[in-house]
């Protein structure tokens, strides 16, 4: 079995230091690396998301919202998502042992931490998404993601969008 690389991150569409942000996400990257794990790889991957995929994402997300709880409301989450200038999608290694699972999705949350902490100590904005579309196959599909070797973990949104001032 191909096990995933550590600390993967999809290529950005500039260079890290012509966009600050991306700048700062390279840092927030450095800085999971010292995080103990008790395997020969760290369980979690990051995933940055180019605008398409995370506009596919949002749609995804609004059409899941509208079966839920109407139109209006899919389309304000499928707007407030799309204003949202950074994400990475952030996996970890699936493995067939419940404890085991469990135990390498809290080493990669411990990982999803020290990369939000660290983009708040650059007074960068983060949150942190685990809404039930992350179980959906059609994320996995969006993302090209195996399901059988990689669970979605969730987002983390960065850089966001400043809110006009009334």
């Amino acid at each position: 079995m191909d096990l995933p690389q550590s600390h993967t991150v999809q290529p950005m569409s500039r260079p890290a230091e012509l966009n600050p942000l991306h700048a700062a996400l390279r840092r927030a990257f450095d800085a999971v690396r010292d995080i103990e794990v008790d395997y020969a790889i760290d369980p979690w991957k990051f995933y940055t998301i180019e605008p398409q995929k995370a506009h596919a994402i949002a749609w995804l997300n609004a059409r899941i919202i509208e079966d839920e709880a109407g139109i209006e409301a899919a389309q304000a989450a499928y707007d407030q998502w799309r204003s949202v200038p950074g994400w990475v999608v952030v996996t970890c290694l699936r493995v067939d042992d419940p404890e085991q699972q469990d135990h390498l999705k809290e080493r990669s949350l411990t990982a999803v931490q020290r990369v939000s902490l660290s983009m708040w100590s650059e007074s960068i904005r983060t949150s942190w998404i685990t809404e039930l579309f992350v179980e959906d196959q059609r994320f996995y599909d969006v993302l090209g993601i195996d399901p059988k070797h990689e669970l979605a973990v969730g987002i983390l949104w960065y850089g966001h969008a400043e809110k006009p001032r009334d």
